[in-house]
């Protein structure tokens, strides 16, 4: 069974459950009123938002405290869509458990704790199924469209220094990679405009990735890739500097060391 995909496991995926989850409830039993959890909530008082709103920040506990720990066990858990799925089972019988226990409390135990545990976990599991189907379909595809890119060896492929993948990008879009303390910054092109993206990294182990996309050392924190070079030229002070075929972009400074390896390269 393959793995979940490596989005779901970021900061980014997990907020789409935590967040997407309690919204989707919401919205869903305000506008349509499901008679299974509407029949729940309303209690023949006119409490249906009062009690929706709070069975949506249940959901919310619930998934910011299991997103949490998966979040932080990912290395661990290393979990496939089965084990996935089954954990997704496991926090819905969570809340069922939980929103349970408050209904009860607010029928002053007109009903058996457990008979509610039933009947919550059946209304959430016909309404949480849409967004839970409809994220994990989405990651699915992107983890995909993840895999499709890591096997195009003509792409660059920049990992941290924990070595998890980054940022993938066309090494034509590159203009040039600059470092600072243990960060590098990756300066690129996007839809004709320039962007960068900061990465943990150092400049030694960029050095294989590098090679292997043409790119070139300039300078002790400078890589630029020689197919962006306009001219090089050598200002009052002896100083050479390369000037970029992009509008408006910095010029890069080339030591006297790593002009020769520019210079073949033009």
């Amino acid at each position: 069974m393959n793995k979940i995909p490596h989005l779901i496991n970021t900061i980014k995926g997990q907020v789409l459950y935590i967040i997407g989850l309690p919204i989707f409830f919401l919205c869903f039993v305000l506008l349509y009123e499901p008679r299974q959890m509407a029949g729940l909530l309303d209690m023949s008082n006119d409490m249906l938002s009062f009690n929706a709103t709070i069975i949506m920040c249940i959901i919310l506990g619930v998934m910011l405290l299991s997103r949490t720990v998966m979040l932080v066990l990912h290395k661990q858990l290393s979990m496939n869509w089965v084990q996935f799925i089954v954990w997704e089972v496991c926090e819905l019988i969570i809340m069922s458990l939980f929103t349970a226990l408050y209904l009860t409390l607010m029928y002053g135990g007109e009903y058996a704790y457990f008979n509610m545990v039933g009947l919550n976990l059946l209304a959430l599991l016909l309404i949480c199924i849409y967004p839970y189907i409809i994220f994990d379909v989405a990651m699915a595809f992107a983890g995909s469209k993840e895999n499709e890119d890591a096997y195009d060896d003509s792409l660059m492929r920049f990992t941290d220094s924990t070595q998890r993948l980054k940022l993938i990008i066309s090494p034509h879009a590159v203009l040039y990679i600059s470092s600072e303390e243990n960060y590098v910054h990756i300066h690129y092109m996007d839809n004709d405009i320039v962007k960068h993206y900061t990465l943990r990294s150092s400049m030694k182990s960029l050095e294989p990735l590098m090679q292997k996309h043409g790119m070139v050392r300039c300078q002790r924190s400078y890589y630029i890739n020689p197919n962006h070079i306009k001219v090089l030229r050598k200002d009052k002070e002896g100083m050479i500097w390369a000037e970029l075929d992009i509008v408006n972009t910095k010029q890069i400074p080339v030591s006297a060391k790593y002009y020769h390896n520019v210079e073949q390269l033009l």
